[in-house]
């Protein structure tokens, strides 16, 4: 005769293998809609230099940096011209300012990160600060 009597390691055993496809089968679909939308929201989160960093730069920096002064002279403090993706990134007279893909190295992060700049009018906002560290993340593109 033989025995009915199933120890709890061969109960497990039995339903490890069906209990695992049954998982495998699940996670597939869910672990596709979350690689797709790690996919989407780093499309979104390219950032333009012409469409959203240069805006922030004449906005809060080009009055320094590039723009005219009271009588119409153009001023380059520390001879930096933000007016434009080639003058800034050849830098100022200390050198570059932009480390393309690093953040944390680049004297122009550095500057806006601690509150430096602008010296003058209002600091940038939380969402400005965003921009230029996620430009500089990706590349520091002309795009």
């Amino acid at each position: 005769m033989i025995s009915m009597i199933w120890t709890r390691f061969e109960v497990v055993g039995a339903l490890a293998v069906p209990l695992g496809l049954m998982l495998a089968q699940i996670n597939l679909p869910l672990s596709l809609v979350a690689q797709g939308e790690a996919q989407s929201s780093h499309t979104e989160a390219d950032v333009s230099f012409t469409e959203d960093v240069a805006p922030i730069l004449e906005g809060k920096c080009v009055i320094c940096h590039g723009g005219p002064d009271e009588n119409g002279a153009i001023t380059k403090e520390l001879e930096l011209d933000l007016t434009s993706y080639d003058a800034l990134m050849v830098g100022s007279e200390f050198g570059p300012i932009v480390e393309p893909g690093n953040a944390e190295d680049s004297v122009l992060w550095m500057m806006i990160e601690v509150g430096d700049m602008p010296q003058e009018g209002e600091p940038l906002t939380t969402e400005e600060l965003e921009v230029i560290k996620t430009w500089i993340a990706e590349g520091a593109q002309n795009n």
